[in-house]
């Protein structure tokens, strides 16, 4: 892997609303917002994290889902261990799950994060989606990826049809990993240019970008509708909530079909 600059810190986007808890919205879900009900949360609210109180934490989730419309007697919240998994609506998992798919409407999903990729899939001509957690170990298992798969070949939605919402996480300006972990997210790539995944500072410690590189997961499926939100965890200590920055609170990102004609 050839040594190049260190990715540039993104542009400063703003969230769509910070009161009363900073909120990040996706442009292309948001032409939907009659079927779907969508989002990525942020400060000062945390949504996960050890190190707070689980009280605190439930009373948060509960207030994101009064607050945004959705039906926290049902919300959905898969127990996150890196893997490449899922749940399927709020059907009872055993298992460690990253992701949940919903095909049924009145289901909220959850997934929390700190400086990893979330990621909402939405087909609005079969009316379902996916809420996706995607650290490192989840990119380079190529979570993403494939639950998309999964609504495609299980689901029958329509890779043209299909919009993705790559949600805040860590840039590559931040990101900085050990030549191994950037070899096995690499490899969850089939034919991509080395510049968009890997650039080198004067360390010479590979930067990666999470972002770009679940990005190109799902171009590979023929998805063409990608909207990422170019906010690093990281840069932004204001808005949100950063592992890499010694923080323990959580932001989520959350997905619920709307019931048709509601």
């Amino acid at each position: 892997m050839k040594d190049s600059h260190a990715f540039p810190m993104p542009a400063f986007i703003p969230p769509d609303r910070t009161d009363p808890f900073v909120l990040y919205q996706s442009t292309l879900l948001s032409t939907y917002a009659e079927r779907v009900i969508h989002g990525f949360t942020g400060k000062p609210i945390t949504l996960g994290g050890q190190s707070f109180p689980a009280e605190e934490v439930r009373a948060n989730r509960l207030a994101v889902c009064r607050h945004a419309g959705m039906d926290d007697a049902r919300l959905t919240l898969p127990r996150q261990t890196h893997t490449d998994r899922f749940r399927l609506n709020d059907l009872p998992c055993k298992d460690e799950t990253d992701a949940v798919i919903l095909t049924e409407p009145g289901i909220p999903a959850m997934v929390q994060v700190a400086d990893c990729v979330p990621v909402i899939l939405y087909e609005p001509d079969r009316h379902i989606g996916a809420v996706i957690h995607a650290g490192w170990r989840g990119t380079a298992k190529a979570i993403t990826q494939k639950a998309a798969q999964r609504l495609i070949n299980e689901h029958s939605a329509r890779p043209e049809k299909l919009l993705a919402a790559i949600g805040p996480s860590i840039g590559g300006c931040c990101y900085e990993v050990s030549e191994e972990v950037a070899a096995e997210v690499a490899n969850s790539i089939p034919e991509q240019p080395e510049s968009l995944y890997q650039h080198r500072r004067e360390s010479g410690k590979p930067y990666v970008d999470l972002q770009q590189v679940n990005r190109l997961q799902l171009q590979a499926l023929g998805i063409g509708q990608i909207e990422r939100i170019e906010a690093c965890t990281r840069c932004q200590p204001d808005y949100l909530w950063s592992h890499r920055r010694g923080e323990a609170g959580r932001q989520v990102a959350f997905l619920q079909l709307r019931h048709p004609g509601r």
